[in-house]
């Protein structure tokens, strides 16, 4: 039996070792495979029938390949902004503002009686209201002038005079000699003449120590029988002022001397006013 048994074990291995054989010789273009160098320990056994089992150990090999991958690299921009600002100063030629052309004003003030006139009456009132025209870029300029003045006579003339009364119309020649200007506000000196025509009634008139009132013409003592109507006459007037303006609105004083022909001598009164005038 022992050797019925050794026989089987020799033929299944040669059989085995020459279908290995046969599989490897056929396969020519594979790789080889690893084979290992482990014994595989193979164990007779028997069976109640007294069989021989065979067991294979099968061993299977695991590879392992280790990918190695580029590191990371994380790209940081930065960026700067920067703010540039260009200050650009312009130097802007000063130029004094010229105002000009056609205004018109009012003013009040007073009315001086000059020369023999103040003999009779006194300082007086007086209402103004100018009306010109001004030439922008130069220095001239005429004006018209409309003038309304009062006064209160004396004591000893005062029973038989009453209020003493002027009117009068002036067209004049104006001349600004010099004019200046500080935080945009005007500042002028200006000249003026021209003629003058008047309306005046109840002015005492001494003409060479010779009293009269209008047509009524008395001699050391004034006339006893007064002449109360309008009368008129031409004459003259001459004068200057000042002027403040901002915008187109000035405030203006002056003053100015007229003389006009009356009945029987030149009469003669000075006219002191402020007002305010707009072009």
């Amino acid at each position: 039996m022992f050797n019925r048994s050794a026989l089987l074990l020799v033929a299944g291995a040669a059989i085995f070792a020459l279908d290995a054989s046969a599989a490897l010789a056929q396969d020519t273009t594979r790789a080889r495979r690893p084979t290992s160098t482990r014994r595989i320990p193979v164990t007779k056994e028997a069976s109640a029938g007294g069989e021989v089992t065979v067991r294979v150990d099968t061993l299977t090999l695991y590879r392992t390949d280790t990918l190695q991958l580029p590191g990371r690299v994380d790209t940081v921009a930065t960026t700067n902004t920067v703010v540039r600002v260009d200050t650009v100063v312009q130097t802007l030629p000063f130029r004094i503002p010229q105002v000009g052309g056609l205004y018109f004003g009012v003013g009040a003030g007073s009315s001086l009686p000059a020369a023999m006139f103040n003999d009779s009456d006194h300082p007086g009132w007086r209402v103004d209201v100018p009306l010109g025209y001004d030439i922008v870029g130069s220095p001239f300029g005429i004006r018209f002038d409309a003038g309304y003045s009062r006064y209160q006579p004396h004591d000893w003339v005062s029973a038989l005079l009453s209020t003493a009364q002027t009117w009068n119309f002036d067209g004049d020649l104006k001349l600004r000699f010099a004019t200046a200007n500080a935080r945009m506000t005007r500042a002028s000196v200006y000249g003026l003449g021209g003629v003058s025509y008047n309306r005046f009634k109840d002015i005492l008139e001494n003409n060479a120590g010779v009293l009269s009132v209008g047509n009524a013409i008395g001699g050391s003592a004034p006339p006893a029988n007064p002449d109360h109507a309008w009368h008129s006459g031409w004459g003259w007037n001459t004068g200057a002022g000042v002027e403040i303006g901002r915008g187109r609105t000035n405030v203006f004083m002056e003053a100015r001397f007229n003389r006009f022909q009356g009945e029987n001598s030149n009469i003669s009164h000075v006219p002191v006013i402020i007002g305010l005038s707009w072009y």
